[in-house]
């Protein structure tokens, strides 16, 4: 495949973060959006240059209609799929079994269940699906893991995540509907990619803490505190969606300790080793921090690959596990 024709399910936010990003891939063209809302779809494809022939819309049915519309347009090779958490699994699956590959906004799932089906859908179809766990895509990933593997700190002993900030009122819709809201999906899948990335082995929480918050028809997590352990390594894990910005991931070895700045979008990260010195990696992004994913699951597509090696089918799998053990916790 020479170049990749994309779609996108969903016209917000991170939708215009994707095709502003996308531009800079080689490879690739922005041809479709579907959504909802009428008015955000036409400003959508006005701003991304978007024939009016590929723009669907349709507020009567939730979008549904307008969803298949893009999914069955010949002219669409795969799908950007950001859309609210508790959609992902049906319209990923309605994707794959339509041929159209898919990179799907994290948390590409809310169980493991949603996992296996659309990694059994995948390999079933013969068609590409990936989480859009993106910092795994970033320059830092690469050079934590090379500074890991090296062995120079020693093994892992310990690990503590901390992502805080403030959702502000009225926070997104989605982020307050008990089924799919919450901000262990939210932002805590991040550190639990990270985890699920650097740890073999099975996870077990020890404890979780949660402050809820009351919303229509129940509650959801608005901070949760939890210890728990992946293939017998302890992590403490924070997650806060009313407090000051902090955004942190510190992994403990042996001979030193190696803390990355903004775990879900990372640049910056601190090394002290045992013998007192202290090290900085710079490892700014390529573009920005949606890139590395996009042109990475682009050269995919075009190479015919059924999965990432980077963020495989596995690796959704797993994190989905280690979110439901958290879950299951209390």
């Amino acid at each position: 495949m020479r170049e990749v024709r994309w779609g996108v399910l969903g016209a917000g936010h991170i939708s215009h973060r994707f095709a502003s990003s996308l531009k800079e891939v080689d490879g690739a063209r922005l041809v479709a959006a579907a959504g909802r809302t009428p008015s955000h779809v036409e400003e959508f494809c006005r701003a991304f240059s978007i024939d009016a022939a590929h723009s669907y819309a349709t507020a009567d049915d939730s979008g549904d209609a307008a969803y298949d519309a893009l999914i069955a347009d010949p002219d669409v090779d795969a799908i950007y799929l950001a859309l609210p958490h508790g959609m992902h699994a049906h319209w990923v699956c309605r994707a794959l079994r339509a041929g159209k590959a898919v990179l799907c906004e994290k948390p590409a799932v809310l169980n493991e269940e949603e996992a296996h089906a659309i990694a059994s859908v995948s390999r079933e179809c013969g068609v590409p699906f990936m989480e859009a766990m993106k910092n795994r895509f970033c320059p830092m990933h690469t050079r934590v893991k090379v500074l890991l593997a090296s062995g120079e700190l020693g093994r892992i002993v310990s690990i503590e995540s901390v992502q805080k900030l403030d959702y502000g009122e009225p926070p997104s819709s989605y982020l307050l509907d008990p089924l799919q809201g919450g901000c262990l999906y939210d932002m805590g899948c991040y550190a639990v990619g990270w985890f699920e990335d650097l740890l073999a082995g099975a996870c077990e929480v020890s404890s979780r803490e949660v402050r809820w918050r009351d919303v229509s028809g129940g509650r959801v997590d608005w901070a949760d505190e939890i210890h728990m352990s992946v293939g017998g390594i302890p992590i403490h894990m924070v997650v806060d969606g009313k407090a000051a910005y902090e955004s942190r991931l510190t992994i403990a070895c042996e001979r030193g300790s190696l803390e990355i700045e903004r775990l879900h979008r990372p640049e910056l990260a601190h090394v002290k080793c045992s013998d007192g010195r202290m090290l900085e990696i710079n490892a700014p992004f390529e573009v920005d921090d949606f890139y590395g994913e996009i042109q990475h699951a682009t050269q995919l597509i075009r190479a015919g690959k059924l999965e990432s090696p980077v963020m495989p089918l596995a690796a959704t799998q797993r994190c989905a596990r280690i979110i439901e053990a958290i879950r299951l916790a209390l």
